[in-house]
């Protein structure tokens, strides 16, 4: 009985005790959420303003970006972002004046905004948008709105000190808060502990009686925990290694830039690396987790194949697997891939998982085909520079042979019409041979600064004439196109041979379009196209709406003597001209076309330094008087050399001959008189024109040199003071040998 009177006198105590905490810790965590609840409302102020304020920020860009825009395309869809900016940032920047006037520091950064966004609207952007200020000008307004950059980052920056100053103050509130009601609460269970101690110590006894059994129990504890413990550290290191070899295999997978999977064969599941979303464009909701579903990719023509090839392997007991064959993208276009897999086996051979990856090679095999192309191309080039070389030798003899018996027979001779026929078929074989060296990059060219825009006007007559009236022609030319240096009689060989084969291949009529314009090739554009290096070009299009071309026959385009066309209808050189012309030019040509949706050629010429400069003519006096000259000739082609010599001879020259460098050196050596001029062969064995006329001018200072090359390709190379004009392309006439060196003997030295 007492001791239940003992026991509710400790409850009633503790009631009124728990009830005076109670009331007590009620009236500080109300005097608590008070304050907290104020620095929480100034808190958000602040947040909000932030808000505000970066709003502000991005709408002002925007303008700036509209406006800048608008000034360079005048497009008026360029000023939508200006527009809409215009009419959201008024109300943005009256809600931070608003919200701002009780911190007059902030206050007064609000008006500074408004103050620099004011200016730069008066001083740039509303000339700008009509059109008062030109597209030259771009930058004119850059520093006013630097100006509301800076404006708007010194209020960023004050609001965000501010937000963490208010955030810490919260955060002191809350934690001296619940600190106090802690603090409360100790004293509570202090002042229950001094009540109930008593009643405590009464049962410190019975505990101690106790005390060996619960020590005996605690040894058995901790011996459990140590045993728990190494188990829970076993287990973090296990999951560490684990973590760190996904990761591994997580930055592996992205460093292969392939798409990797994983086959789990007992579930059937694939498990896919973030590469197949990347390569083939499949997003997360696409990748299905089943090897099915990568084989309904594979091409229909390739499945058979490929299934076949990894069955082989998969149930033969191999281990690693290969193929190539085209998987569908996600835009339905089909990509050229290498699959390789790894068949792991459990003891008893049974595959158990596949691990594997699919590496896209579309670009890499498209590279190499161009390499394929252009490594072809050269060959060819070469080949067609050399036989034109040959060829150049013969028609010279040949041209001058003519010339000697056209001179030789009266016209009233039936052999003189031979003696024409002759020169004709010579002249025929000559323009031929010039196409040849055209193509392989051999030919004489007179590059200068020239705009590609003057060409295109001056034959737009010329055009409209060759091209059939059913055929639409539309030209469209860059007003400020770069100026290239070219040689511009072969540009507009170029333009004029790409009209006409735009147009034969539009019987029926059609639609012919010639555009130039500036084009700027990047770093990844030239490393997809390996012959166009990055840099600045005036590009030129013709394109038409013809018949087009199957890839096989754009492969072979650009080969000499290739042709679409029937027997009779063309020569197979007009495209190889114009590869070469463009090539030697310093260009590069593209061509895309498909059957029934017409082709289109590229033009890209690198830009020019300077401006295209005016064209300049050489007038040529006709030779009144006899020549007295004497003349070193140089030739290693006998024939070639022999119809020289003869035709000098028959001028009034006299001619010293040399078979090679080497004699005309010792010719010169030995020669008592004077000699004016050197006509050389450029091409020679053991010394070519280049090394001869650079020790022949060493000896003899007054010397002209004339070179002579059907061959171009190092004719002039060396640090030589031979004029320009001083140089004849074989094969060449009587008359045209005959100015040239009138002219290398009438200049000044």
């Amino acid at each position: 009985m007492a001791e239940t009177q003992e026991l509710t006198r400790l409850l009633r105590r503790f009631v009124r005790s728990a009830v005076a905490a109670l009331v007590v810790v009620g009236a500080t965590v109300a005097a608590f959420y008070i304050v907290q609840r104020d620095a929480q409302r100034d808190y958000e102020r602040t947040r909000e303003i932030a808000r505000i304020a970066r709003t502000a920020a991005a709408l002002a860009t925007d303008r700036e970006t509209g406006v800048r825009g608008y000034q360079l395309t005048h497009n008026q869809t360029s000023l939508v972002p200006e527009v809409i900016a215009r009419t959201q940032l008024p109300p943005k920047l009256d809600s931070l004046a608003s919200l701002t006037a009780a911190n007059p520091a902030q206050h007064a950064r609000v008006g500074a905004i408004a103050a620099a966004l004011k200016r730069w609207e008066d001083t740039y952007a509303e000339p700008a948008i009509t059109q008062e200020i030109q597209g030259g000008s771009m930058l004119a307004g850059k520093p006013l709105f630097d100006d509301v950059r800076r404006n708007f980052a010194d209020f960023l920056a004050s609001s965000e000190q501010q937000l963490a100053s208010e955030s810490s103050r919260l955060r002191r509130l809350q934690i001296l808060g619940l600190a106090v009601v802690l603090a409360e609460l100790i004293a509570f269970f202090g002042a229950l502990i001094v009540a109930i101690r008593g009643r405590l110590m009464e049962q410190a006894r019975e505990l101690e009686r106790q005390q060996e059994l619960l020590e005996q129990q605690a040894v058995e504890l901790e011996l459990q925990m140590a045993e728990m413990q190494a188990t829970t550290d076993s287990l973090a290191e296990r999951e560490e290694r684990l973590t760190r070899s996904e990761e591994r295999y997580r930055y592996a997978a992205r460093a292969t830039n392939d798409a990797i999977y994983d086959w789990t064969i007992a579930s059937n599941e694939f498990e896919w690396s973030e590469g197949m979303s990347g390569l083939f464009g499949y997003g997360e909701k696409d990748i299905q987790p089943t090897p099915e579903w990568i084989t309904s990719l594979v091409h229909p023509e390739d499945s058979q194949r490929v299934t076949g090839t990894f069955f082989a392997v998969f149930e033969q007991g191999g281990n690693q697997w290969r193929a190539e064959y085209r998987l569908r993208r996600k835009d339905g276009k089909y990509s050229n891939v290498e699959g390789r897999a790894y068949i792991i086996r459990a003891a008893d051979g049974s595959p158990t998982r596949v691990i594997g990856a699919i590496s896209d090679r579309t670009q890499e095999q498209s590279l190499e085909s161009q390499l394929r192309q252009s490594q072809k191309m050269e060959a060819i080039g070469r080949l067609a520079g050399g036989i034109a070389h040959d060829f150049n030798n013969i028609l010279t003899v040949i041209r001058m042979s003519s010339e000697f018996l056209l001179a030789e027979i009266p016209e009233s001779d039936e052999k003189h019409q031979d003696a024409q026929e002759i020169m004709k078929a010579g002249d025929r074989a000559s323009r031929l041979t010039r196409q040849l060296l055209a193509f392989s990059r051999h030919q004489v060219l007179n590059p200068t600064h020239v705009a590609l825009n003057d060409i295109v006007n001056a034959m737009e007559g010329m055009v409209r004439r060759v091209v059939p009236e059913n055929i639409e022609i539309t030209i469209e030319l860059e007003s400020e196109l770069f100026p290239i240096k070219a040689d511009a009689g072969q540009m507009e060989q170029v333009l004029l041979n790409l009209v006409i084969n735009a147009a034969d291949a539009m019987p029926s009529g059609g639609r012919l379009a010639i555009r130039t314009s500036n084009a700027t090739v990047d770093s990844t554009f030239s490393a997809s196209h390996l012959d166009v290096p990055a840099g600045e070009y005036a590009c030129t299009t013709v394109s038409d709406t013809g018949m087009g071309m199957d890839q096989e026959t754009v492969s072979r385009i650009f080969e000499p003597f290739f042709t679409t066309k029937g027997v009779g209808k063309g020569t197979g050189l007009g495209l190889s001209t114009v590869h070469g012309i463009v090539t030697q030019s310093g260009g590069k040509i593209w061509v895309y076309s498909e059957p029934g949706m017409g082709t289109t050629f590229k033009i890209f010429l690198p830009r020019a330094d300077s401006v295209a400069e005016p064209e300049t003519t050489t007038s040529i006096v006709e030779e009144v008087e006899t020549p007295t000259e004497t003349i070193l000739l140089v030739e290693d082609e006998e024939q070639t050399r022999d119809a020289v010599q003869r035709t000098l001879v028959r001028a009034g020259y006299k001619v010293i001959e040399a078979r090679n460098g080497v004699e005309a050196l010792d010719l010169a050596s030995n020669e008592k008189g004077a000699i004016d001029l050197v006509l050389t062969d450029s091409m020679m064995p053991e010394v070519g024109g280049a090394e001869l006329a650079g020790r022949l001018k060493q000896k003899r200072p007054g010397i002209r040199i004339v070179m002579m090359s059907g061959y171009t390709e190092d004719a002039l190379e060396g640090d030589i003071d031979v004029p320009g004009g001083f140089f004849i392309e074989k094969p060449f006439t009587r008359t045209e040998l005959m100015k040239v060196l009138r002219l290398a003997l009438r200049a000044r030295l």
